[in-house]
Formats: C-alpha cells, sequence, structure tokens
C-alpha cells in the first residue's frame, strides 16, 4: 500500500532530542509519508548548552520537512496529584491538537508512543474515523507505576495501569516494541498475536553517530573520564553513582578520574548537591542537557569508559537503554548493572556488576582504566555490534512492515 499520512504522539519527551521518535519520523519521511508530530515544549535547559533551534516560541514548527506541534506541559517528578494534572493536562492538548491535524488533513495511521498508556480512546476515536493506529511501545508503564508508588495505594495504581495497558495494545493494529521481553508482555499478558508485534530497537544511525575528533579541554586536566549520558530520573541510578564516586576518590584514593555526567530530570539536583557535601564536586562535571548533536558526541568522545548505573527494577529488569547503543557507537566499554536486556544488548561490550553492589560497580571503572587493550578491545566489539545489528539501519525495515501490517489489518 502506498504512503500517507501519519500523526505521531509523543508525551513523555518532545523531538528532535528523543531520538528514537525523531528516527522513526525521518525514515518514514525519507519512505513516502507526510508526518505530523505532537509533543511536549522542550523543557528548558542549562545555561550554554541549549541551542536557539530549540528555544520554542511558536506553537507549530517544520523540522526538516516535518510538521511539528507543541504543547505547553509542566512534567511530573512525585506525588500522584502531580502525574494526574500532568496526565490530564497531556490528553487535552493532544485530543485538541489531533483534532485540529485531522481536520487539516486527514491521517492513515495514528502512532502513539508510550508512556503513559491513556491514549486509547484517542485512537479508538480515529478508527472509528477510519485511521489505523499503531502502538510504539516505549515502556512498561505498569512496572513504572509499580516502582514509584507504594503501599495501597500503589497496588491499584498498578491494576488501572494494568487495565489501560491492555486497552492500548487490545486498539491497535499494531505494535512496535523495543526488545523480545517487551514482546513477551504483548503476546502473554496482552494477549496479541505475536505477527502483529514488531520489534524495532533503540539504535543510533550507523553513519551518523559517530565519535568526533578529541577536545582535551573537556577533559579538565584529568587523565580519565567516566561518562553517563541520559536522563537522572529515580530509576536510573545516577544518584547511586555519588557513593561509586566517593568510593574511587575516598577509599581508593583515586584522583585521576573525572566523572562526565550529561543529562538532566529529577535527581540533578539532589547529585549535585550530595556531591558538594561529600567534598566531590571537583572530580565532577554535570553540563545538563546538551542538544546539540555534534556537542555531545564531543562530550562522549572523550570518554574511556560509559556509564550503565541503572539498578533492578521491574521496568528496568526488561528495558533497553537508549544511552547503551549510543555508547556503544562511540566505540567505548560500559560498566553496567547486570540486567537482561542490557546484557543483550551489550553483550561482550560491557562488564557486569550484580544491582547494587556499589563496590564492585567503583572497582569494575578502576579497573577498566588500568587496561587501554582491554577497553580497546572492547569498544571495537560494540561498535561492531551496531554496524552488523543494532543500528538504525538494521532496524527501520521493522517499522516500515509494521505500517505495512496496520494499513492491511482489521
Amino acid at each position: 500500500m502506498k504512503p500517507g499520512n501519519v500523526l505521531i504522539i509523543l508525551e513523555n519527551s518532545w523531538v528532535p532530542i528523543d531520538r528514537r521518535v525523531w528516527y522513526e519520523a525521518t525514515t518514514l519521511r525519507d519512505a513516502g509519508w507526510k508526518v505530523t508530530v505532537i509533543c511536549p515544549a522542550a523543557r528548558g535547559a542549562h545555561a550554554g548548552t541549549e541551542s536557539p533551534e530549540y528555544n520554542i516560541i511558536a506553537k507549530h514548527k517544520m523540522l526538516d520537512g516535518i510538521s511539528v506541534y507543541f504543547f505547553p506541559l509542566i512534567f511530573a517528578e512525585k506525588g500522584t496529584k502531580a502525574y494526574i494534572v500532568e496526565y490530564l493536562k497531556a490528553f487535552i492538548s493532544i485530543t485538541g491538537l489531533s483534532w485540529k491535524v485531522w481536520r487539516k488533513e486527514r491521517f492513515d495511521i495514528l502512532h502513539v508512543c508510550n508512556p503513559p498508556d491513556i491514549f486509547f480512546p484517542i485512537a479508538l476515536f480515529y478508527r472509528f474515523l477510519g485511521s489505523k493506529f499503531v502502538f510504539d511501545h516505549h515502556d512498561l508503564f505498569p512496572e513504572m507505576i509499580r516502582w514509584r508508588f507504594r503501599g495501597i495505594k500503589g497496588k491499584l495504581l498498578y491494576l488501572l495501569a494494568r487495565v489501560t495497558e491492555y486497552f492500548t495494545f487490545s486498539s491497535s493494529n499494531a505494535v512496535i516494541t523495543t526488545n523480545e521481553s517487551y514482546k513477551q508482555i504483548g503476546t502473554e499478558r496482552n494477549h496479541i498475536r505475536p505477527d502483529r508485534i514488531f520489534v524495532v530497537r533503540n539504535g543510533p544511525k550507523i553513519r551518523e553517530f559517530v565519535p568526533v575528533k578529541k577536545n582535551p579541554d573537556l577533559k579538565k586536566g584529568f587523565p580519565f573520564v567516566a561518562c553517563y549520558v541520559g536522563v537522572m530520573g529515580e530509576e536510573d541510578g545516577v544518584f547511586g553513582l555519588v557513593d561509586v564516586i566517593r568510593y574511587i576518590v575516598q577509599e581508593k584514593g583515586r584522583r585521576d578520574i573525572l566523572f562526565l555526567l550529561v543529562g538532566d530530570g529529577s535527581e540533578r539536583m539532589k547529585v549535585l548537591n550530595a556531591l558538594s557535601e561529600k567534598g566531590l564536586s571537583a572530580f565532577v562535571d554535570m553540563p545538563g542537557t546538551i542538544r546539540d548533536d555534534f556537542l555531545l558526541r564531543s562530550y562522549m568522545s572523550v570518554a574511556d569508559v560509559f556509564l550503565s548505573p541503572e539498578p533492578w527494577t521491574p521496568l528496568n529488569a526488561l528495558s533497553t537503554f537508549i544511552k547503551n547503543g549510543e555508547y556503544m557507537a562511540i566505540g567505548k566499554p560500559i560498566v553496567a548493572y547486570d540486567l537482561k536486556e542490557t546484557r543483550y544488548t551489550a553483550q561482550e561490550a560491557a562488564v557486569y556488576v550484580p544491582s547494587g553492589d556499589i563496590q564492585q560497580f567503583a572497582q569494575a571503572i578502576s579497573d577498566m582504566m588500568d587496561h587501554p587493550e582491554k577497553r580497546e578491545q572492547m569498544g571495537r566489539v560494540g561498535s561492531q555490534r551496531i554496524s552488523e545489528f543494532l543500528g538504525w539501519e538494521h532496524q527501520k525495515q521493522n517499522l516500515l512492515r509494521a505500517y505495512q501490517t496496520a494499513l492491511k489489518g482489521k
């Protein structure tokens, strides 16, 4: 079937900073689809890291031939009330903007990314009007709820999230998911036929996400750099790196490693304050979110080791983190907690430590710094895995197959 019009809905991030969604949008554009995206306006960036391109004023912009509608949203960090307010405002904004897009130019496919799993009523409405629905399964929403809320309230919210997850899956003509573990959730927990679920992994573009010439100024005079790049939320494990850094600096007496922590989120200020209280600020650089792609890769290219400190949680255990594919594309080894899908992604490109073992994580970082040949060999393994299997160029065909299945589906 010929390409037509598609509307992509994204609630918990924005384009083009959400690399997976932007890859999907540009791939569909290149395949002949007319693509529109609805997403929140970008959060404020830290000084020195924001490009004027992302200083969103208008509610609508054309970015690389893709029509993008932005809506204002304050992202919740903690508390049931805050999440209810965020999701309610997002639902209202997305409903209104989707109708505006429909009236302007009807879309053949509505492509909804989670979390949260609350937009199935919108999908059902447009299915009634003749559109098809593709569900882009980024995160396990019920597991995320289980981790963030405790007690009786947490159990009730988890059950509600399971219901919304089921209706989201059941409303879809086709499902895109990030790994086989998530596909199993779709088939076994939500009873979707396997031929309607397509695994599209979080891989960077092979020819675009590459290392750049090292800028020694970014190392701030340190011989070695250990680098984290990503969101700094509660489940991302960044706060746990404070104890890792303290052990390396104060217990092992190593003062030759700069810890470069790139990103933003609810834990960033907590990490900064804790580092200051423990007298570790001199060994850490936290530049915030870096939106310029070349500058981001410049920071990553000075790293000797990358960090994947996500602890075991019901969500993390089965998730594929975008950062690990990008780490491997830069060609450097990873120190990670031992999670099923992290191990599948990185394989021999990472050193795996039992989840939550601060001392072993710290020791692994220290050992890697002392073995340059091992770092180089592991980096080559990671680069090869990206180029031969995980890179976006290998993943995009399943995206296009999902669209063909959706168009033909009943």
